[in-house]
């Protein structure tokens, strides 16, 4: 009788918990859907804590751009949950062989917008001592006007729509043609304003602003290349008749690397009255040994990596001749069914393995971190000096993984450097890769910022 009991009070405790439960359940969905939304606008949200405030460790205020119009702030906040469609190289070419100037329009009027969202709203999550810097303002309008520009234009365009279009691309591409010049000046006027304050860049404040302006600049080179596709395909833009828009369907490897190497040798002949010659040498694992290494590319994205590479090994290899000979520059090419490898090598010095981690960040150059002397010396420059403002590095890795591919660079300290070029061979298997908002990428930034205490000895900076 006893057990019987405990088992009748057992099952009325049981119901009557549930019902207490499924109460407080009810009751915290009706609080939740009665509670403001965050818009990622901190100047005029509403939910308390707002999930902006507080995002960087080293500074709790909310964002310090100017505050955007609502109605078009909220058409950046619906344009940033459509997700980007990324295309492969034989998508643009299939694109450009089989589309229309209407179908073009119609892809760029929705994707463009939906790339550009997503870069809005990431300008909040800089922190506000760069925020505050005027080119950061103006870049940040410049992309809010191309957003504004392109969602004017109707969804059924006449054929003075589509005209109208075209000058609007023109115009677009024109406005962001300096994109990279004004933030690299906005982050050295940060740099400048945190060492008159005699304040130190942490590493969490590097970090994240290395991650924003990764995620701009690929943006950029994406848009760009969306932009100048329809351009040279259906717009007024004169192609390579051998061309697909910007695309070369057999791209020559080894033309394109020699190319490189000549601008690159008369800018060092410009600085230094001499250069490096070349040793060139190709090897075709995907073909017959002595065919041509040929394969669907942009050649200007490929001569834009070769470039700054021998750049940097000319310097290099010109000041190490002044203690004896003058070495030659060797660059083998190679593909497989599955990649084109590049390889420079030099025997310039090569580079201290405490400063290989160093040569992919912004604002520091292979000749040494970046200065106001410096930056005052490549600002005034009439001619493209070979050390610049640290952004060839950075911004050639960001054109190799565009398309899936890959920039990276080892050295024997006291001997040389080898740079190797990693693009896919196979036009099918290279998809754009592009940055996708989500509601992680806060978190990101977040974490980005901290900085985290050393776990292991030896460590310590």
């Amino acid at each position: 009788q006893a057990y019987n009991c405990l088992i009748h009070f057992y099952k009325r405790f049981k119901m009557r918990f549930s019902q207490i439960r499924f109460s407080a359940n009810s009751i915290a969905k009706l609080e939740a859907t009665s509670k403001p939304k965050c818009d990622l606008s901190p100047a005029s949200c509403k939910v308390v804590p707002c999930c902006m405030k507080g995002l960087f460790n080293y500074n709790a205020q909310p964002a310090v751009l100017a505050e955007v119009e609502s109605c078009v702030w909220s058409r950046v906040m619906d344009y940033s949950k459509y997700r980007p469609i990324p295309l492969s190289i034989e998508n643009f070419i299939s694109h450009g062989e089989d589309s229309t100037p209407r179908i073009s329009y119609n892809f760029l009027r929705q994707e463009v917008p939906t790339r550009l969202a997503a870069v809005l709203l990431e300008f909040n999550f800089l922190p506000p001592i760069l925020q505050k810097q005027a080119l950061i303002q103006a870049v940040r309008d410049e992309h809010l006007e191309t957003f504004q520009d392109l969602l004017a234009f109707p969804d059924n365009p006449s054929d003075e729509d589509l005209k109208s279009f075209d000058e609007a691309l023109l115009n677009i591409r024109l406005r962001h043609a300096d994109t990279e010049q004004k933030m690299a000046e906005a982050v050295m006027h940060m740099k400048f304003e945190l060492i008159d304050q005699k304040l130190e860049v942490d590493n969490g404040l590097e970090t994240a602003v290395h991650y924003f302006l990764d995620r701009l600049y690929i943006t950029k080179i994406s848009v760009r290349m969306l932009i100048n596709q329809h351009l040279y395909v259906h717009g007024a833009n004169l192609a390579n008749p051998s061309h697909v828009g910007q695309i070369d369907p057999h791209c020559d490897v080894m033309a394109v690397v020699m190319k490189a190497y000549s601008r690159a040798a008369r800018l060092c002949d410009q600085q230094y009255g001499t250069h490096p010659e070349i040793k060139l040498v190709s090897s075709n694992r995907a073909e017959a040994s002595d065919d041509p290494i040929l394969f669907a590319y942009v050649p200007s994205h490929l001569h834009h990596m070769c470039f700054e590479i021998f750049k940097n090994s000319m310097r290099a290899t010109v000041e190490k001749s002044k203690e004896g000979e003058m070495s030659n520059l060797e660059v083998m090419v190679s593909k497989t069914d599955a990649d084109i490898t590049i390889k420079l090598s030099d025997l310039a010095g090569g580079i201290p393995r405490s400063q290989i981690g160093n040569l992919f960040k912004y604002m520091y150059t292979t000749a040494g971190r970046v200065g106001k002397a410096h930056a005052d010396a490549v600002k005034s420059s009439s001619t493209l000096p070979l050390a610049g403002l640290g952004y060839g590095l950075p911004l050639s890795r960001l054109y190799a993984r565009y398309f899936q591919g890959d920039l990276d660079i080892s050295s024997v300290h006291g001997v040389g450097t080898d740079c190797f070029i990693y693009l896919r061979s196979m036009q099918d298997k290279a998809p754009e890769q592009i940055p996708v908002f989500s509601k992680n990428t806060s978190k990101t930034y977040r974490e980005k910022t901290i900085v985290w205490q050393e776990d292991w000895t030896g460590q310590e900076k």
